[in-house]
């Protein structure tokens, strides 16, 4: 029998203990905010179930008494082939290589695609990793900052093409859609991106991960589809672990059309012995990208939906000079303060210390362009919800 589909079967309403089971978000509490009395709204992954499916595709692998070395079955390749097809993304099956995640496919591409001190260009506000690939490996970061206009971070092409030129980069990490405002980026745009970084021959890492949770009527454009140029020269990271809740699996992949980027890029997983997913990491993958797996997305949707409602209208209510960026994909939401501290230490201080909220750190995606932000993470039940606004209530 069809497992059930409809999320009001499950605990959407109330929280989940995840008290013994080395949750990153709980258990780093007191290392990251000084304490343990916060709730934690950061790591973005959710206090949610994992759906059914893929739970009892999990057990019932469980079920045979070997869980020995694994290879890529063609079902693994057929999977993402299939589930990409939504994006009307072609994958062919030699595109696609295995990461751990969707993070350590930065590393491998920088690693792939530069050398010591060539430099890399990255777009803040911009989610920690995208920093971290190219100083932990020794490469340069050039900064070209989103603009924010009326309230949605847009891209200055002058900017972003004189960087390039100036610092001679040889690699994009592109963020599409955008972590952490949200933002859906129009084909438009995408298009604009990829003639700059043709013409300077630049490779674009798109990092793809928040590709199937974009609210309608928005959609998600691959970067790679735009154009034969786009494909060429485009290497897209995904991974369902965000949509179903599976990064504890660590399950990534990269698609690269072009044959020579990818063997490059298959040099750089051979260097560091990464070949394939694990055995759990490939059955959660497989039993996700399914019909039932997009039925199950619309569902969580409409559960996000209405938690950024709630958070929209609070703050109208509560803390009108709070600036939220209503996103356009996932669950996460970018929050503006600088109306309301003069300072990013004292807004750190009152969120932990008075509200008791454990948020990521506005500064952790820039210094600059995060000054007065934080980002929550709103893939909780109703009820943890209902907690965090109230703490921000009596915080008043």
């Amino acid at each position: 029998m069809k497992d059930a589909i409809n999320t009001a079967m499950f605990n959407l309403n109330h929280p989940i203990s995840r008290t013994g089971t080395h949750a990153e978000k709980y258990d780093l509490r007191e290392k990251k905010f000084g304490t343990q009395d916060v709730l934690p709204m950061w790591v973005a992954d959710m206090d949610l179930p994992t759906p059914p499916f893929i739970l009892n595709a999990l057990k019932s692998r469980l079920n045979h008494p070997i869980l020995g070395y694994t290879l890529s079955s063609d079902a693994l390749y057929q999977a993402i082939i299939d589930w990409q097809a939504q994006h009307n993304y072609p994958v062919e099956k030699q595109d696609i290589a295995f990461t751990h995640n969707v993070a350590n496919g930065f590393y491998l591409a920088v690693q792939a695609f530069t050398k010591a001190d060539d430099n890399i260009l990255i777009q803040p506000p911009i989610y920690p990793p995208f920093f971290n690939a190219p100083i932990n490996n020794q490469r340069k970061l050039i900064e070209a900052p989103l603009v924010l206009e009326n309230n949605r971070y847009q891209i200055n092409f002058e900017t972003f093409e004189n960087k390039i030129i100036q610092h001679q980069v040889k690699l994009f990490l592109f963020c599409n859609p955008q972590n952490p405002s949200g933002r859906v980026w129009m084909k438009t745009e995408l298009e604009k991106i990829v003639e700059i970084c043709a013409r300077h021959k630049v490779i674009i890492v798109s990092d793809e991960i928040h590709s199937d949770m974009v609210y309608p009527p928005l959609k998600h454009t691959p970067t790679a589809t735009v154009s034969k140029q786009a494909r060429d020269i485009t290497i897209t990271l995904s991974s369902p672990g965000k949509t179903f809740n599976l990064g504890g699996l660590q399950i990534g992949y990269a698609i690269t059309a072009n044959p020579t980027l990818k063997s490059q890029y298959l040099n750089a997983c051979n260097a560091n012995s990464i070949d394939g997913l694990n055995l759990f990491a490939q059955t959660a993958l497989i039993a996700a990208y399914t019909e039932q797996g997009k039925e199950w997305r619309n569902e969580l949707l409409s559960h996000f939906t209405e938690n950024i409602n709630r958070l929209e209208q609070f703050l109208k209510t509560e803390y009108p000079d709070v600036i939220m960026m209503r996103p356009e994909a996932s669950y996460l939401v970018w929050l503006d303060f600088s109306n309301l501290f003069a300072s990013h230490e004292a807004l750190k201080s009152w969120l932990i210390n008075d509200v008791k909220l454990g948020l990521n750190d506005g500064q952790s995606f820039g210094v600059e362009a995060g000054k007065g932000f934080m980002r929550i993470n709103l893939a909780v039940s109703r009820e943890s919800l209902s907690k965090a606004l109230q703490q921000l209530k009596n915080a008043k």
